[in-house]
């Protein structure tokens, strides 16, 4: 069970060009997981049909418009979702495309990268500040797709990403630097930035939960009818807000742990996806005391399953001990906590 002190040795599961891409193992399953509509035809009728009985039972005109808008917004997050990671069915079909990255073919705008392709003209896609550095590290793209609009996959990870392709790149883009190495979990410049995007959703979760126990407190005013449902709904939502602000803070600061752990992990079966997108997966690891122990990750992000079952390694930051512990990938945007023993 080596301490690894370079990242240069770790291995990463990648987009494979050989086979079409819905066909991939844990990446199709994902992407039909991420864009499937029963849940979102389930909550739009919910509101649908909660708003006609406010009008009907008289509540007037204001609370069902907030309904419909609340219904609406939730709408137009998930085509947004499925827009900007999911592509068509027919793109499935294909394969992945392998651009790799020339010294001076990376510049950035902001969260605008620029990608320059063979053909000399320029890839665009926006990326948060881990993935840019992840691209700049190991500069490689996947691409998806032959016309202006195209899919990109990265390296270790399993979302892909709208772009367009320009003749031009950026206007007022500059070059991205490659970063620097670190093989501590807490210096990792790539976990250290992903995590405080995990941060970032995590406070908008917790404002949308806000905005929900907000809106639970209106119904159950204006519609009293339905108030004792409406208050235990924003309840919960309350704590919920409070539960996942409390979660952001934590992965607003960096792991504590200065070295990482190599173990070797065997699955005792396949990846199995949920109707939501996350993944679960368990298995078999030895820890340094020579004693094989089981481990799962009960929700856990797919790109951190595609890793483990690709690679065959499961990373620990820090010394493992049976209980929770947090796993990733040295030098990729990728997270989770496993259970050993």
């Amino acid at each position: 069970m080596p301490i690894v002190p370079l990242p240069e040795r770790v291995r990463a599961f990648e987009l494979d060009p050989a086979m079409p891409s819905g066909a991939l193992p844990i990446f199709g399953e994902y992407l039909d997981r991420l864009g499937d509509t029963a849940n979102r035809r389930l909550v739009a009728g919910f509101f649908l049909v909660f708003g006609i009985a406010q009008f009907v039972a008289g509540a007037g005109v204001a609370l069902p418009v907030g309904t419909f808008a609340l219904a609406g917004s939730i709408e137009a997050w998930w085509h947004y979702r499925a827009y900007a990671h999911v592509p068509e069915t027919r793109l499935k079909r294909e394969a992945f495309r392998r651009v790799d990255i020339t010294a001076d073919g990376l510049v950035a705008a902001g969260r605008t990268v620029g990608v320059r392709l063979p053909d000399g003209r320029w890839l665009r896609v926006r990326l948060d500040e881990a993935h840019r550095l992840l691209v700049a590290g190991h500069r490689r793209v996947w691409l998806l797709g032959r016309g202006p609009k195209v899919f990109v996959g990265l390296s270790g990870v399993v979302r892909l990403r709208r772009a367009h392709i320009h003749d031009a790149p950026p206007p007022g883009a500059v070059p991205v630097p490659e970063p620097a190495g670190s093989g501590s979990p807490r210096l990792d410049p790539v976990l250290t930035a992903h995590r405080r995007q995990l941060a970032r959703d995590l406070r908008a979760t917790a404002a949308f939960l806000l905005v929900l126990a907000g809106f639970a407190a209106w119904v159950a005013l204006d519609f009293p009818v339905v108030g004792w449902a409406a208050w235990t709904f924003g309840a919960g939502a309350l704590l919920g807000a409070l539960a996942v602000a409390l979660r952001s803070f934590a992965h607003g600061r960096p792991l504590p742990a200065d070295h990482w752990t190599e173990l070797r992990a065997v699955l005792d079966g396949p990846v199995r996806m949920s109707r939501r997108g996350s993944a679960r997966l368990s298995g078999l690891t030895m820890l340094a005391d020579g004693r094989v122990v089981p481990f799962r990750l009960p929700k856990a992000d797919p790109s951190m399953a595609a890793n483990i079952a690709a690679t065959g390694r499961l990373w620990i930051a820090g010394a493992p001990t049976p209980g929770a512990a947090k796993t990733g990938v040295p030098g990729y945007p990728v997270l989770g906590t496993v259970w050993l023993g």
